[in-house]
């Protein structure tokens, strides 16, 4: 579980940060279709996005360094997120100060470097 302040998370939240859980991509059953987009991420790595085609609401991202785990927005669970505790903010160089973010949390300047999750 994590925070995200890369350029491109702050984009598609249209916030300072995402919000993700990472969970083995087999524990999760998706029901209908969903769209996508795909672009190149700074770790050389394809991320894609899925979303709902209807309204719009992203549903996970997947790296394509990674396709074992999906990364799911815990926004997508409304207000039973109570479970969500991250333990990181990633792409910190890219952080904005007016998002405030717990001063003790963990911050790596880009990607984390171990290994996910």
């Amino acid at each position: 579980m994590l925070l995200c302040s890369c350029e491109d998370c702050q984009k598609a939240t249209g916030a300072g940060h995402s919000a993700a859980a990472f969970v083995d991509a087999t524990d999760v059953t998706i029901a209908g279709t969903l769209k996508s987009f795909a672009r190149p991420a700074d770790s050389g790595a394809i991320l894609t996005r899925y979303f709902c085609p209807e309204c719009g609401t992203p549903i996970y991202g997947q790296s394509s360094r990674a396709l074992r785990f999906m990364m799911l927005q815990v926004g997508l669970f409304g207000a039973e997120t109570e479970w969500f505790e991250p333990n990181q903010l990633i792409f910190a160089r890219s952080h904005r100060q007016w998002d405030e973010i717990a001063a003790d949390l963990a911050r790596h300047e880009t990607y984390r470097q171990k290994a996910m999750p």
